[in-house]
């Protein structure tokens, strides 16, 4: 018998509306943590529940995604793919998890070579 064992560090994603009226995609971690993807933000949440909590309770860190890189807002979700520590986005942009950090690149190749990061949120 094979044990299934994952590397991911996302266990379960989620579309959902922020109290701004913004939509995001919550990706809950293997931490129990909840990594919020916005247009034009990353936040990292204790839980799903502390993101709906209009005075921000329940928030760890927060980064703005500069104009030039915000996502554009449709009707499919943010977050496209998402493997062990790597997640694909919907327009070609590439978020990174590591056990300290969230790293922002504009495409696959930045990402692979560790350049022109866009942003970075602390998990810790």
């Amino acid at each position: 018998m094979l044990i299934e064992n994952s590397s991911d560090l996302i266990q379960s994603v989620e579309q959902a509306q922020l109290p701004s009226g913004k939509p995001a995609d919550l990706a809950t971690l293997v931490n129990g943590q909840v990594l919020v993807v916005s247009e034009d933000a990353l936040a990292v949440y204790r839980s799903v529940a502390d993101v709906s909590d209009e005075l921000g309770n329940g928030l760890r860190a927060s980064v703005s995604i500069p104009s030039a890189y915000t996502l554009p807002v449709q009707t499919q979700a943010f977050i496209q793919e998402h493997r062990a520590g790597y997640v694909g986005l919907s327009d070609g942009r590439v978020l990174l998890i590591t056990l300290n950090d969230v790293q922002m690149f504009p495409s696959k190749q930045d990402a692979l070579r560790n350049q022109n990061e866009v942003v970075r949120l602390p998990l810790g």
